[in-house]
């Protein structure tokens, strides 16, 4: 039997999915985060340097001329402001950009390195299949927070924003699955199925949608149901589980099944 043929639009996905993992600064790429905000001194793992955020909400790292700290190409000898967008050259050939605003600041820690370190080679996926596109409705649920499980060590609860459900008819069967928005403007179903555990991770996987309002139909193509960053790095993604009532009670052969990694990793 023929394999069904892929839309062009398809593999464009795939190859801007693979770049979003393996490119340059791509998720496979993330060696440590962190959330700075507030005025006590901190490191960031066992990187050099200390990062701080200011009286007045800016901010700061402190690191001494033998770290070999520089900030936009500037050596760090002393405390420094790191402007939001800023390049943070770190030893070992890391980077670290910060971004935010009046006392909150993400700083994310790049080793360009650690895809071929790691062995990542692809993604495993089941093959294309259009049977798995269907047409969806988003549901207004303005206001609405939600209680998930995060991938912590211990797990812990977060309560994260889920300002719409998205309302889908498969195999003649409607479904209605909470669609989180951990960050502005970026949609998320993440949905657990009976492939998870089985030829999916346990985790569950997830849809990213786009922001459109209410009322508004909506692609939902588990052709492009992805892993979770948490398989990248455990240690950094500590990702939200999915939502009680999204665990579809079906095989969704569609999508993500694992990373694949070289056997020579040398």
């Amino acid at each position: 039997m023929t394999a069904p043929q892929r839309p062009a639009d398809f593999d464009a996905w795939l190859d801007e999915r693979w770049k979003e993992i393996a490119g340059v600064n791509g998720k496979g790429t993330v060696a440590a985060k962190a959330v700075i905000n507030g005025q006590a001194p901190r490191a960031i793992d066992d990187l050099p340097g200390m990062w701080a955020t200011t009286a007045t909400g800016a901010l700061s790292l402190t690191a001494r001329a033998a770290d070999g700290v520089c900030v936009n190409g500037e050596p760090v000898d002393g405390t420094t402001d790191v402007p939001s967008g800023a390049t943070v050259e770190l030893p070992g050939g890391l980077t670290a950009f910060a971004g935010g605003a009046d006392g909150s600041y993400g700083v994310v820690v790049m080793d360009q390195t650690r895809v071929r370190r790691t062995g990542l080679s692809g993604i495993d996926r089941f093959p294309y299949d259009p049977a798995w596109v269907f047409e969806g409705r988003y549901q207004a649920r303005e206001g609405r927070h939600i209680e998930v499980e995060r991938l912590t060590a211990p797990r812990s609860l977060d309560l994260i924003s889920a300002p719409v459900d998205v309302v889908v008819t498969i195999h003649g069967t409607e479904y209605v699955l909470a669609v989180l928005e951990e960050s502005p403007g970026r949609r998320l179903v993440i949905f657990t199925d009976e492939t998870s555990g089985d030829s999916t991770p346990t985790i569950g996987r997830w849809l990213v949608l786009p922001l459109l309002e209410p009322g508004s139909p909506v692609s939902i193509d588990f052709n492009k149901a992805t892993l979770s960053y948490h398989h990248l790095n455990q240690d950094v993604f500590t990702c939200p589980l999915a939502p009680p009532g999204n665990d579809l009670p079906l095989r969704i052969e569609a999508g993500e099944r694992a990373l694949t990694h070289a056997t020579d990793q040398g």
